[in-house]
């Protein structure tokens, strides 16, 4: 870690002298390192090698450019931005929290653990307060931003299932996603059966939406999701000249899968869920793993259909009907998608895990989608989240 600090901290000043050296001023790679990765245009990309580690860096879509900064972080991660930093979500088996400073060539301010085993899926920045969603666990731990200190918790084992295939629930919630509204933090719980007898984890339950005060610390209401198992992130999009959240709701999926999820638009002004679905996977063929979307007359789903086929499909969300395909990979093919961002210029960029050659799809939405590259750009490791270097 200490070489890793050096390295990040001599990078950094190089970067300084750049500005005093007139023999550094004439090596443009490095300005145009500094400027590029700078751009609000610029995102963030989760990658690994899907065994030992895994790395965060930065990528431009406009000019299909990678920087050479590459940051340690866990095989399994997730990330956010909040109030100018990284937060990087080290899922199972690292199960901690790493913040890393952008002002400093995302150099690592702040690791803590969140408890082994406890598995955590998501986190959100509110006045200095990290709120962490845990898939292992009954309650929203919250955190001193600043040091990693362990403020309080917030119960939620009133949700915890009543029923389960075997007789025995499980008291786990499935904690999956988070996102604040002002100082109203939403909880997505998935309530999944652990103990089922099929040996899967089938959604036997209802899945819940709890809204929490973030100035109190407590919780304030409760939604009942329309479709069970919400498993996006939570997506907060203004449609229909409104404020929504958006979220994929799979039901079951995979090996248990039913074509019975959709994406989902819950009504902010009115706490309610809307009655049509944005997009249903009976229409789209198969499970909807991740969306994104760029307003009412056009989204992206990524799919994955009972033949384990995979594809980036577009669709109308005003009329939740299938509008084209970008991308099909066969079932037989050992690839994947992982991770996909739609950025305010249009450029879709798609996360590829191909053990042969990995790498970001870059289409432009203004050009009939368009593919960029002609090959998969590189990050180093297969990418597995994408996301906006931005204040939310």
């Amino acid at each position: 870690m200490k070489a890793i600090a050096n390295y990040v901290f001599l990078t950094f000043f190089g970067l300084i002298v750049t500005q005093c050296s007139q023999w550094e001023i004439q090596k443009p790679n490095l300005l145009q390192y500094l400027l590029v990765f700078s751009a609000p245009t610029t995102v963030g990309v989760i990658a690994s090698d899907l065994g030992s580690g895994g790395r965060f860096k930065t990528f431009d879509p406009n000019s299909l450019t990678v920087s050479p900064t590459s940051v340690t972080i866990h095989s399994d991660a997730v990330g956010r931005f909040y109030e100018d930093k990284v937060i990087i979500i080290n899922r199972l088996n690292r199960d901690s929290i790493q913040i890393l400073d952008p002002r400093v060539n995302f150099l690592t301010v702040l690791d803590f653990s969140v408890g082994q085993g406890r598995n955590p899926q998501d986190a959100v920045l509110y006045n200095q307060k990290l709120y962490v969603a845990l898939y292992n666990s009954d309650v929203i731990p919250i955190y001193n931003a600043q040091t990693g200190t362990l403020i309080s918790e917030i119960s939620l084992t009133k949700y915890r299932e009543t029923f389960s295939s075997s007789g025995t629930p499980d008291r786990f919630l499935e904690i999956g996603s988070l996102v604040n509204v002002g100082s109203s933090l939403f909880v997505s719980l998935q309530r999944l059966d652990r103990n089922d007898v099929s040996g899967y984890f089938p959604p036997n339950s209802d899945s819940i939406l709890v809204e929490i005060d973030m100035n109190l610390d407590r919780i304030v209401a409760e939604y009942k999701f329309p479709i069970r198992n919400p498993s996006s992130r939570i997506v907060k999009k203004v449609l229909f000249g409104e404020p929504h959240l958006l979220f994929s709701c799979v039901a079951f999926v995979g090996f248990l899968s039913r074509n019975d999820g959709g994406i989902l638009a819950f009504h902010l002004p009115s706490r309610s869920f809307r009655n049509e679905i944005l997009f249903s996977e009976g229409v789209a063929g198969g499970d909807i793993i991740n969306f994104v979307i760029r307003d009412e007359s056009l989204g992206y789903a990524i799919t994955l259909d009972a033949a384990f086929n995979k594809s980036v499909q577009s669709f109308r969300p005003s009329t939740g009907e299938r509008t084209g395909t970008v991308l099909t990979i066969p079932g037989n093919r050992g690839i994947t998608l992982s991770g996909m961002h739609l950025t305010a210029e249009g450029k879709l960029i798609v996360g590829l895990t191909d053990f042969t050659l990995p790498g970001l799809n870059v289409y432009d939405t203004n050009q009939g989608n368009l593919l960029l590259n002609p090959s998969p750009i590189s990050v180093e490791l297969t990418p597995l989240d994408i996301f906006q270097l931005q204040n939310p």
